[in-house]
């Protein structure tokens, strides 16, 4: 009989080979009828520990972010499609620089690469099941891969906890009431699991697994410290590979608490199948949870994908000239732009030195435009002169006007408008209804020459711009809970089956605050089962972001005198868990909400002592770690900082190099400053200053400096260095790059630059 069923066991254990934990708050839930919910994860039976490896003791304190698993269906996840992230000052321009970015960024393009979950095969073959490597050189020298610690931080921001750590789970722990010998004798122990598997059936179903990508994970419990150490927790279940060669950890076990912390020296080049797993139990659209929409999101109706049409609501409009706009835009004033074009909404103004303003409108819809426009220029010139022959006739003058016309491209704006209402979210044109085509004459300038003293000619040059504004049958989008509402919206949702994320520029975050400098609006659509309804359905919100979703920031983690150190934390973070829908009796479903912060510990090389005096010298002492960048190549890696020294900061507060902030750019169009200047737009070369230093100056693109983009080229001007050409099939984007300028004293300062390429 023990027989048959040991070979039952292993029959079922065989059915699956990999496993995924969900992530949610520890010790959390709403009891009800009996139910404890989670309120059961303490850090007495080994919740919220940082172990000293692989999840055994001894224990090295608690984990700031209160996280812990989730049973099935009580998970958290996101559900918004678009996700921002971003960088501030303390990451980019004090210690990763610009490498760091990219290196950031490789982490989420393969976030990026991964496309619907449901589409993928049932057995997630797509995806391996170790996506680990090493450098064995950098291992020495405690090498810590930059763009494999981002990764692993994600899975936890995306909802999936440590796989091996939480395959088997300490529930309860007592002991046996009466006249038993004291502990550690006579504990008892509930040991459950929190590790699950989608079984690829019919049914899909979904059942606990003691499997980590093809690895069995048993557990043992540690000798019970029976409430006499202060330190939590008493014990533990402790997972135990079954082979201590394989080496098939996910990414989403490799975070800095994990039990299959990544180590220096080793990297990530993908996601493993149980990562990939985890992604589709969470995202799939078949997983459908009561939720709340983020913060800042609001319903809204239109025809534009949203199931609320008002077919009632239409109107007409007519369209506005845009020369008008654009050349106004450049002398008038804030208050006297609104009082030109009433309902206009600025965003944010640009004084120039010049006088000359530079606007971003919120409201401002371009129905046509021309960024190089066709003119006819009319020549008109007059000629007077005092009538001649014969009877000679004193006082009259003869007067001939003659006029000539050419047609020319010009790089003046063209097109027509119209503006959104500040009560509704946008307006879908339905039909053109009629066409009124006007023209707008400007004079260039007027020339009096007089040839002789008899003769007078006067040249006058006018420019003629045709203009055609539309009336439009329009259908307004309104707010649902109205203009300025931001009560979030319950539902029960669908999974968003995947997150794109989307990089904003260094440029558009403030260096103090964090936040934007110029909001951003995503629009985006989620799929609802309605209340008493068996299908779902789309609904449409706008979410205006103020701050990124994701900030990456760098700072000192390491505490100061008399702190009791428990290690040196590679990061720190947060994690936003909306429990507003939760359940009575249960710890869950809910949402991971924005915004959150990444610091990265940029301490530095930091080494470990301590007491008697043999082990307080340098050879005696216990590495930490230092960022880097590597692969499994010969290459040589980065370090961090990035090519920062004394003499470079030095530099950097002695001379300033401007502008802060280079203008975006269009694949075919000559990269230039475009400005209106009275009636007219001019051109500028995009040009680099430096103020301080000693002449002269050589500019250049750094050592370790990305490409420009292609088509543009840096030219050194000594004083200044010009960007120029016409970018050329560069991907629409954000391209970094690190002008680098040497003075005559050889001081060396390197500016960090983006261009976002339409």
């Amino acid at each position: 009989m023990k027989r048959f069923l040991c070979y039952g066991l292993l029959a079922f254990g065989l059915q699956t080979s990999w496993a995924y934990s969900l992530l949610g708050p520890v010790n959390n839930g709403v009891p009800a009828n009996g139910s404890v919910a989670d309120t059961w994860q303490q850090e007495v039976i080994g919740f919220n520990p940082i172990s000293s490896y692989d999840g055994a003791p001894p224990y090295l304190g608690a984990d700031s972010l209160g996280i812990g698993p989730k049973n099935i269906g009580e998970g958290y996840r996101r559900n918004t499609p678009v996700v921002y992230y971003g960088f501030d000052r303390n990451f980019s321009q004090t210690y990763f620089g610009v490498t760091g970015e990219q290196a950031v960024d490789q982490a989420f393009d393969i976030l990026n690469s991964l496309t619907n979950v449901d589409s993928y095969s049932s057995n997630l073959v797509e995806f391996p099941m170790e996506s680990q490597s090493q450098n064995y050189n950098l291992m020495s020298v405690e090498l810590r891969d930059l763009k494999s610690s981002t990764l692993a931080l994600m899975m936890e921001q995306m909802g999936l906890a440590d796989a091996i750590r939480y395959t088997w789970v300490l529930k309860n722990r007592f002991h046996a009431p009466g006249n038993a010998p004291p502990c550690p004798a006579a504990m008892y122990y509930m040991v459950a699991m929190r590790n699950f598997d989608i079984v690829p059936s019919p049914l899909t179903q979904l059942q606990y697994s003691a499997y980590v990508n093809g690895e069995l994970y048993t557990y043992y419990i540690p000798i019970d410290l029976c409430d006499q150490d202060p330190a939590p927790p008493d014990t533990d279940a402790v997972e135990k590979s079954a082979d201590d060669l394989v080496y098939t950890q996910p990414v989403a076990s490799g975070g800095e608490v994990a039990a299959g912390k990544l180590r220096n020296g080793f990297f990530y080049t993908g996601l493993t199948r149980d990562d990939a797993g985890g992604l589709r139990s969470l995202y799939s659209s078949n997983n459908i949870n009561i939720e709340r929409v983020p913060p800042g999101s609001t319903l809204i109706s239109g025809s534009s994908g949203s199931t609320f049409i008002n077919t009632n609501d239409e109107y007409t409009l007519t369209t506005s000239n845009l020369t008008t706009l654009v050349m106004a835009s450049a002398t008038n004033s804030p208050t006297a732009l609104q009082t030109l074009y009433p309902g206009l909404v600025i965003s944010r103004v640009v004084t120039n030195y010049s006088g000359t303003f530079t606007y971003t409108f919120a409201n401002v819809v371009t129905n046509t435009l021309f960024a190089n426009s066709v003119i006819q220029l009319q020549i008109q010139t007059t000629t007077i002169q005092p009538l001649t022959g014969w009877p000679i006739t004193y006082g009259k003058l003869m007067t001939n006007i003659s006029t000539s016309t050419t047609t020319t491209t010009s790089n003046i704006v063209s097109g027509d408008f119209f503006l959104i209402p500040t009560n509704l979210c946008g307006l879908d044109i339905l039909s053109v209804l009629a066409t009124n085509v006007t023209a707008v004459t400007n004079t260039f300038g007027t020339a009096t020459n007089n040839p002789d003293s008899t003769t007078t000619v006067i040249t006058s040059t006018n420019s003629v711009l045709a203009s055609t504004n539309y009336t439009l049958l329009v259908a307004p989008c309104e707010f649902l809970n109205g203009a300025t509402a931001t009560t979030p919206t319950n539902g029960d949702y669908q999974g968003i089956e995947r997150i794109q994320f989307v990089r904003v520029p260094d440029e558009n975050i403030d260096s103090l605050s964090g936040n934007f400098v110029q909001p951003i609006t995503n629009t985006y659509t989620l799929m609802v089962v309605p209340p008493g309804g068996s299908h779902a359905t789309a609904q449409t919100f706008q979410r205006v972001l103020t701050r990124p979703d994701i900030l990456f920031s760098a700072g000192d983690l390491v505490p100061g005198p008399g702190a009791i150190n428990t290690g040196v934390s590679a990061y720190s973070r947060s994690v936003n868990f909306n429990q507003s829908n939760i359940l009575p009796g249960l710890a869950g479903p809910g949402t991971i909400d924005p915004s959150v912060t990444v610091t990265f510990n940029k301490v530095g090389p930091i080494l470990e002592n301590q007491s008697m005096t043999f082990l307080t010298q340098l050879t005696a002492s216990l590495g930490g770690y230092i960022w880097g960048s590597f692969d499994g190549s010969t290459n040589d890696p980065t370090v961090y900082p990035n090519g920062t020294s004394i003499a470079t900061l030095e530099s950097e507060a002695l001379i300033q190099i401007s502008p802060a902030m280079l203008p975006d750019a269009t694949n075919g169009v000559p990269y230039y400053y475009y400005t209106s200047v009275g009636t007219n737009v001019v051109t500028s070369a995009v040009t680099l200053s430096v103020t301080g230093g000693g002449p002269s100056y050589t500019w250049m693109l750094a050592t370790n400096s990305p490409a420009l983009p292609a088509g543009l080229s840096l030219q050194s001007l000594s004083s200044t260095a010009v960007i120029s050409g016409t970018p050329t099939n560069n991907p629409v984007g954000i391209y970094d790059f690190i002008i680098q300028m040497n003075d005559s004293s050889a001081r060396l300062v390197q500016m960090n630059y983006s261009i976002t390429i339409y």
